[in-house]
């Protein structure tokens, strides 16, 4: 029981630790277009067909380092157990490439269902907002020559 324990606030541990490191990360880039960069994220978008501006972003962020946090913490405090090599190898791959498939296509399938429906005037005052914009920047460089 000893070692069960000792285990359990492990993987706690490093889960907190892996879990506020990412926060910082993300944090730390709060522009969305540069997170939108971000090959994984730009990936989980593109498999499960989300609308990003119909999500909570922030939701997203905090969602992904979830999951990322509590694969590389539950992994390693398996993997530390096991004596030799190949064998940490191979479980350390078949343990992340489970969680990872299975942790995103739940996560996918929720951020997909919750959705916001965008009403048409929104979509129709959005519109309108992006020509004005592009209107006012036409009227600048047209000035400036």
């Amino acid at each position: 029981m000893n070692e069960v324990l000792k285990s359990v606030i492990e993987f706690f541990v490093l889960f907190v630790v892996i879990f506020t490191i990412y926060k910082l990360i993300y944090k730390k880039k709060k522009d969305f277009n540069s997170l939108r960069e971000n090959d994984e994220i730009r990936t989980f978008v593109l498999k499960y067909d989300i609308d990003v501006r119909k999500i909570d972003y922030n939701k997203l962020l905090t969602v992904l380092a979830l999951i990322n946090s509590f694969i590389i913490a539950f992994t390693a405090t398996i993997i530390v157990r096991i004596k030799g090599i190949v064998w940490t190898i191979l479980v350390c791959m078949a343990i992340v490439m489970t969680l990872l498939v299975s942790l995103f296509a739940i996560a996918g399938r929720y951020f997909k269902s919750h959705e916001k429906e965008i009403k048409v005037e929104d979509k129709i005052e959005e519109v309108v907002k992006e020509t004005k914009k592009k209107k006012k920047t036409t009227k600048k460089k047209e000035g400036k020559k």
